[in-house]
Order: C-alpha cells, then sequence, then structure tokens
C-alpha cells in the first residue's frame, strides 16, 4: 500500500482520517450534522489547508450519496429545490475568493465558521410557520460561497431547517441531500480550477469507504438512540477543536 500514497499522504494520515470519516458518519446518520465538521477539522492537521476543503468535499460526496440512499424516503423537497437552485452561483462566487486567502486565514476561517455555528440555538417554543421561501434561495447562494471556503455548513443549515418542525429521519435525509447538492457543485468547481486529486487519492477512496459503512451503522442505530446528551458533547468537542485550529494558525506565522 506505502507504494500507492502520494508525497502529500503517510499511512497514519490515511488510516486517522479513514477512522474519523467512519466514526463521523455514524455520528452524523444519528444527529443529522456535525460529523464533516469535524471530519474537516481532522484532515486539516495532516493536509495542506487549501486541499483540505476539495479532499474534504470529495469525500463527503460519497458519504451524502450514501446518506441520499439510506434516508431516500426522508427528504423534503420544497425546501430542498429552493435551496439547490442558486447554490452553482454562489459555488463560482467562492471560487474567486479561494484562491485570495492564505493557509492560516482558511484555517481560521473553517475554525471561525464552526464557532459561530454552535452559537445557532432552535427558537424556543412551537414556530408559527415556516421560513418563506426566499430565505432557502438566498441559503442556497450564501452556502455554495461558505462551502468552497470553509467546507461545511451543516450545522448552520440545521438550525435554519428546524424551522421546518421535521421529524428527526426528515431533519437527517433533507441535510444529506443538502450536502450532496454542495459537495456535487464544489468538487465540479475545484476540478475545474486544477485541484490535483491523485495527490490525495488513496486517503480518498479509504476514508470514502469509511463512510458508507459508518452511514449504514448510524441509520441502523439511529430510531433507538437519545440524542440530546450526545449531541452536546459533540459539540463541545467542535468547540475545543476549533479553538485549537484557530490557536495553531495564529502561533505558527
Amino acid at each position: 500500500m506505502l507504494s500507492f500514497l502520494s508525497a502529500a499522504e503517510t499511512p497514519l494520515s490515511v488510516l486517522v482520517i479513514s477512522l474519523t470519516a467512519f466514526a463521523t458518519s455514524t455520528v452524523t446518520a444519528i444527529i443529522g450534522a456535525g460529523g464533516g465538521t469535524a471530519l474537516l477539522l481532522t484532515m486539516l492537521y495532516f493536509l495542506p489547508a487549501a486541499s483540505v476543503v476539495p479532499a474534504h468535499g470529495c469525500i463527503q460526496l460519497v458519504a451524502n450519496t450514501t446518506r441520499v440512499i439510506l434516508f431516500r424516503r426522508h427528504m423534503h423537497w420544497p425546501v430542498i429545490l429552493r435551496f439547490v437552485l442558486p447554490m452553482p452561483l454562489g459555488v463560482y462566487a467562492g471560487l474567486q475568493v479561494h484562491h485570495m486567502m492564505s493557509e492560516s486565514a482558511l484555517q481560521i476561517a473553517i475554525a471561525g465558521f464552526v464557532l459561530i455555528s454552535l452559537l445557532i440555538r432552535k427558537p424556543a417554543g412551537p414556530m408559527a410557520a415556516a421560513l418563506p421561501g426566499w430565505v432557502y434561495l438566498a441559503a442556497g447562494f450564501v452556502t455554495g460561497i461558505g462551502n468552497v471556503l470553509v467546507g461545511v455548513i451543516a450545522p448552520v443549515l440545521g438550525a435554519i431547517l428546524r424551522f421546518e418542525n421535521l421529524t428527526k429521519e426528515r431533519m437527517v435525509g433533507t441535510l444529506g441531500f443538502f450536502g450532496f447538492a454542495g459537495n456535487v457543485f464544489k468538487v465540479a468547481g475545484f476540478s475545474l480550477v486544477g485541484f490535483a486529486v491523485a495527490d490525495f487519492l488513496v486517503t480518498i477512496i479509504c476514508a470514502s469507504l469509511a463512510t458508507i459503512g459508518g452511514n449504514i451503522i448510524g441509520k441502523r442505530v439511529l430510531a433507538g438512540v437519545s440524542n440530546q446528551m450526545f449531541a452536546r458533547a459533540f459539540q463541545v468537542m467542535l468547540a475545543l477543536l476549533a479553538i485549537s485550529l484557530i490557536w495553531d494558525a495564529l502561533i505558527a506565522k
């Protein structure tokens, strides 16, 4: 296997990223969001920051495709269609900004995005009505930009989607389709601007296979698991990882 590794990969990086991909896909299939963020933060410790977002997008494309297949009967299509339509324009805008940022700036942007997303909470009390359609059109465009720059948008999208008062299965399925659409456009965009998939091919393949297994296991335990305490602990872990990345980026220069 060592002979198949590129200069940018090591056996340790492939192993850790693949194990993280398995664990985070299991978590995401159970609580709907957050796993992709943890995977991206882990990848930042092993891969160059400028290459993490496109490599992460390839892995997450497989993960979200699997989730879409597993939860295909639990999709909220009115929201999905409004969200997906403006996303390609957002991806194009994000690609223009991406080349202007240094690796440290990208790392701080990713970690900062995570911290901001963790501050968003579902409003107390029952919602009188779902959000108007234009909110999802705007979110699709902004998400296209953010997905290119920071790689993960599920925590914020999950907070918005809570206004719809969906069941847990519909929440996981719809967020999975959001991620699927976002990563299709993102991977296509980075491929057009010259991202070298071959430099991280072993990592992408191994981690992608791990996400398939994680999704299958996560779906099986979804119905019988209590998410509240686990989700809170997971958010604390994300916050600590994000703070650590910001610290590393600030002291690296």
